[in-house]
């Protein structure tokens, strides 16, 4: 192998990932992806429980076999954003959220 290629691969894998600085309380969005969009906004719902919220359609596939939305809430501490979006990805409704 390349000793320069080598050398890049080796200084990129001591590369350490910082967390990233967050203020809190913040507003902190989800976008979630299913085949449903009823089903998609009641697991949000469900999820949400009770919290303040905008939900909004973002897209819908081509040919309507899945929709995008954009869920946004206001987040009190890193506890409780990944509460809410381990409450969102385990809803069978929901396929993915991003």
């Amino acid at each position: 192998m390349n000793e320069k290629i080598q050398d890049s691969i080796n200084s990129n894998a001591c590369v350490e990932l910082q967390k990233p600085h967050i203020i809190y309380p913040c507003e902190w969005s989800y976008h979630l992806i299913g085949r449903d969009e009823s089903a998609v906004h009641k697991a949000a719902l469900n999820a949400l429980k009770g919290k303040a919220h905008t939900i909004n359609l973002s897209r819908r596939s081509s040919k309507g076999g899945f929709v995008s939305m954009k869920l946004t809430a206001i987040v009190s501490d890193e506890s409780e954003r990944l509460a809410l979006f381990d409450a969102l990805r385990l809803n069978e409704a929901i396929l993915h959220v991003l």
